[in-house]
């Protein structure tokens, strides 16, 4: 029934949106919304296809663009040469990493090419990375919730259990026996794919430890708080570890069995459920 349910929002999200479109012909993700990037939540997608040629999501006005072609003396930023479009309702799609060299125009369809993506700035490899701000909310939405179905019948891998004692990470098996001096965060290795060959980021995330949910979040838009991004409400570092493995915070181990339930998905609601018990010994 959650999937059934699931799958009538998720129709309903597409029926709204179809106005857009992805901004590669026939992409391939290497990469998801919300993913660890080691200190901070990736916040956008990065696709790559056989065709360079990048298009706009949809209509819109030229809001800003950056190229070397302009300014060949200065040296790319992060996101290497870019552009940014204005689709109204306070929705701007970014288009980074863009080849050198450059037409502009006030205005584009989505029939016109923007650029062609290429491997600027902070990048390891040819590619695109896309993304859709909210400007009145202040928040980077997850494509997924605006674009057209991405084809993916995979569902998340929950691979390992960890914690982290001192700079040492203690893999922990089903049914195993261990001694903890204190309660430390859960770290859980999850990995996500569409053809087999991808380590890709989940959309949802809910964690149960001894009966008490701990976290229910999805990975829908990132926000910012006075400090840092957020995914609602949640620091960086209340998801994820430095080496990018899920945390789950706030447990209170108890003396003996400890069960520990993962459910996990990605947007086209892929779902992957584990129970995993462990034995513990505090020693406090």
């Amino acid at each position: 029934m959650n999937r059934f349910l699931f799958l009538i929002s998720f129709l309903i999200v597409v029926s709204i949106n179809l106005s857009f479109r992805w901004p590669l012909a026939d992409p391939s993700l290497t990469a998801t919304f919300g993913e660890s990037r080691g200190d901070h939540f990736h916040d956008g997608v990065d696709l790559i296809s056989g065709n360079p040629a990048v298009y706009p999501v949809s209509s819109g006005k030229l809001m800003f663009s950056w190229n070397r072609s302009y300014f060949p003396l200065d040296n790319h930023w992060g996101g290497g040469n870019y552009k940014i479009i204005n689709h109204g309702s306070n929705i701007l799609s970014v288009y980074m990493h863009l080849q050198d060299g450059d037409n502009l125009k006030p205005e584009y369809t989505e029939s016109d090419i923007i650029g062609y993506f290429g491997n600027t700035g902070h990048s390891f490899g040819r590619h695109i990375h896309f993304c859709i701000l909210d400007q009145a909310k202040k928040e980077s939405i997850n494509p997924f919730v605006k674009l057209p179905p991405f084809q993916d019948s995979e569902a998340p891998d929950i691979l390992y259990f960890y914690v982290k004692v001192g700079n040492k990470y203690v893999r922990l098996r089903e049914n195993s026996d261990i001694r903890l001096t204190q309660h430390y965060p859960m770290l859980i290795e999850i990995r996500d794919s569409v053809t087999g060959r991808e380590n890709l980021g989940i959309y949802r995330l809910k964690a149960v430890v001894n009966g008490k949910e701990l976290i229910n979040t999805d990975f829908s838009s990132i926000g910012i708080n006075e400090n840092s991004l957020t995914v609602k409400n949640f620091t960086y570092d209340n998801i994820f570890d430095e080496k990018g493995y899920y945390k789950i915070n706030g447990i209170k181990y108890r003396e003996g069995i400890n069960n520990i339930q993962i459910n996990v998905s990605d947007y086209n609601g892929n779902t992957s459920e584990k129970t995993f018990s462990i034995n513990i010994d505090l020693d406090m």
